[in-house]
């Protein structure tokens, strides 16, 4: 049956580099058909919306979609995350020769944070600290009760038992996949469950439950700013690592500084029933329309986005189309070290495939 895949061009320069990943997508003739709904600044000039009903239904129409960075978590960003429950964010980070990583030693460097997406602190529970009040809410290791006379805000922090469990079977999975390609099976759990007892303490328990039901997989925990450390010392040790929200939002960015930075780094946000994927670096207006910004992030989870849909050989030939240009330097960007625009390195990508 023939994929059906929205196209979000995102904002400022971000379709620079949507647009000729789909192109090479569509030079590769499989059996895939493009949706493009108008969403962003060009959906305010026809709709005065920026995310209009038409995108909405483009979106449910599909099978997945590729995304390009928005400037915002809300609208189509926040339908894709939220309103489509995708809750597992895979972050790959991943040294191939060519690559301009900051490190003097970085081979061998493979591996991915699995980062639960919809709960923590990211769905923004906040207020005023007086709310409180009525909670009475004391701590368990100090015995303080928290002070609701004072001024301030606070932010809940959410964890669930369910979530939890459904984050650590994907990192599973996914570690079990990686290991019949050669992978080492290990699957780390990293929290701050030292001092958050009971949230953070229930995801690592989780996380080591999960694991032991899979005995081809062997299991490993770091506290959360052991593991910053670690990722600096020796980032070759981990395979698949499973985390929460905000802890994975903050450590897979330095993952990708491992390697030479988010321009680098694929991403995908899967659920249930539906997946998304795209660069987690920024809009970069700086560099709108100069045609310079790097398209590597957008091209591997493209490619990860093949593989999502079943054309897993085809996702290993994209793959390898975009490391080859690494490997070869003739035409790399400039955050790379090279002088090619974005559309020339498209171009050597598409010679390679």
């Amino acid at each position: 049956m023939t994929k059906k895949v929205c196209v979000v061009k995102g904002d400022d320069s971000s379709p620079e580099v949507v647009l000729p990943t789909v192109q090479i997508l569509e030079g590769m003739n499989l059996d895939i058909e493009f949706l493009w709904p108008l969403t962003g600044d060009e959906a305010i000039v026809r709709y005065d919306d920026s995310f209009p009903q038409s995108a909405k239904q483009a979106i449910d129409e599909a099978d997945c979609a590729i995304m390009g960075s928005t400037r915002t978590l809300v609208g189509v960003h926040g339908y894709l995350r939220w309103g489509k429950k995708c809750y597992a964010n895979i972050r790959p980070t991943k040294y191939v020769p060519g690559l301009r990583s900051p490190l003097k030693n970085p081979e061998g460097i493979d591996f991915v944070i699995v980062r639960e997406n919809l709960e923590g602190l990211y769905p923004g529970w906040e207020g005023d600290i007086g709310r409180l009040a009525p909670l009475n809410l004391m701590n368990d290791m100090t015995g303080l009760t928290l002070d609701t006379t004072l001024k301030g805000k606070f932010a809940v922090k959410v964890t669930t038992e369910d979530e939890t469990r459904d984050i650590c079977q994907v990192a599973c999975q996914l570690a079990l996949k990686r290991k019949s390609r050669g992978g080492r099976g290990k699957v780390t759990v990293s929290s701050k469950y030292n001092v958050l007892t009971q949230s953070d303490e229930m995801f690592r328990r989780i996380a080591e439950e999960t694991v032991k039901e899979y005995p081809e997989l062997t299991f490993s925990q770091v506290i959360i700013d052991n593991f910053a450390q670690q990722l600096i010392i020796n980032p070759q040790q981990f395979d698949v690592v499973v985390m929460d929200n905000e802890h994975g939002d903050i450590l897979a960015d330095e993952a990708a500084a491992l390697i030479g930075g988010l321009g680098l780094t694929s991403n995908a946000c899967i659920g249930s029933d539906y997946a998304y994927f795209g660069s987690v670096h920024g809009t970069a207006p700086d560099i709108t329309g100069l045609n310079i910004i790097n398209p590597t992030a957008m091209l591997l989870s493209a490619g990860m986005m093949l593989e999502y849909l079943g054309f897993e050989d085809e996702a290993s030939r994209l793959e390898g189309a975009v490391y080859r240009v690494y490997q070869d330097g003739k035409y790399l960007t400039r955050d790379q070290g090279g002088a090619s625009s974005t559309a020339r390195f498209c171009e050597a990508v598409k010679a390679n495939l």
